[in-house]
């Protein structure tokens, strides 16, 4: 079926292109993904660099999930407590976080977007140690994984509105009726749009592909296929979503090393983490 949307695609990825970025300290904490070498100091300069962001990460340090109440004043002191890694996430998760409910596309459920980028992300780090991937990196993949949806959603509103219409009348997935209607998916707009932040390129990838088709899965990143395992489970979960479940690659879990058992025994973390995270972020 041929798309009925009048843009072409280079205009909508142009368009995309425009959309504002997350604050840039952000970014630069999301790029120390690459560099194993990314130590405690470079990690708390980065976050000093955005006083908002300093102040909202030692708050959320200082609450009682984290068992410190008041006792941590820096991050250096937050980084030994709780470990490089945890902080970074939380950094993430909150830059991440208000970036999306700061953009303003209309006809768009901010909290369902959330909480279903939170639940792919729990999905993804829990899964990433069996399949001996970054777990850090699989976590903001998550996070992001549907920013494409959110970029078509400001930069084209009625577009995407006929998208939602398509989906409801035809009772199909998100990225057919994308596809339908303007001619691209949200999940290539995503891979697009954090190449042109200059994000990790195996972020970028396991965005661009988390839909994934038989005839593009061969080609698929191990993070690629990660990140579409961990979209599935989410949707199947109903963590922020009770939409339809959408198609699984069956070979994507044994690509990874897993098997289905190995999926089973970890739904229980999982929506442990889950339900962590969304009180962390203050989502009841």
């Amino acid at each position: 079926m041929s798309a009925t949307c009048d843009i072409s695609l280079d205009s909508i990825l142009q368009n995309v292109g425009m959309l504002p970025s997350p604050p840039h300290a952000i970014l630069e904490i999301i790029r120390t993904l690459e560099d194993g070498d990314a130590s405690a100091e470079t990690l708390a300069r980065k976050i000093e660099a955005d006083m908002g962001l300093l102040a909202h990460v030692l708050r959320l340090v200082n609450t009682s999930y984290y068992a410190t109440e008041g006792r941590v004043s820096s991050i250096q002191q937050a980084i030994m407590l709780l470990g490089l890694n945890e902080i970074r996430n939380l950094a993430c998760m909150h830059g991440i976080a208000d970036y999306f409910q700061e953009q303003g596309a209309t006809n768009f459920d901010y909290k369902s977007f959330i909480c279903h980028s939170a639940g792919v992300s729990c999905v993804a780090r829990q899964l990433a140690r069996p399949a001996l991937l970054n777990p850090d990196t699989a976590f903001v993949a998550g996070m992001l994984h549907d920013i494409g949806q959110l970029a078509l959603a400001i930069t084209l509103p009625q577009q995407f509105e006929r998208v939602l219409d398509y989906r409801r009348t035809h009772n199909c997935t998100l990225e057919e009726a994308e596809l339908a209607i303007i001619g691209i998916d949200h999940a290539q707009v995503g891979g697009n749009l954090m190449r042109h932040w200059h994000l990790p390129e195996e972020i970028c990838e396991a965005i661009a592909y988390h839909h994934q088709t038989a005839d593009i899965a061969m080609f698929c990143s191990p993070m690629s296929d990660l990140l579409h395992v961990s979209e599935v489970l989410a949707h199947a979960l109903e963590l922020g979503s009770s939409e339809q479940v959408p198609f699984m690659d069956e070979n994507a879990i044994p690509r990874l090393g897993l098997t289905r058992e190995q999926l089973a025994h970890s739904f229980g973390k999982i929506e442990e983490d889950y339900c962590d995270l969304l009180n962390i972020l203050g989502i009841h």
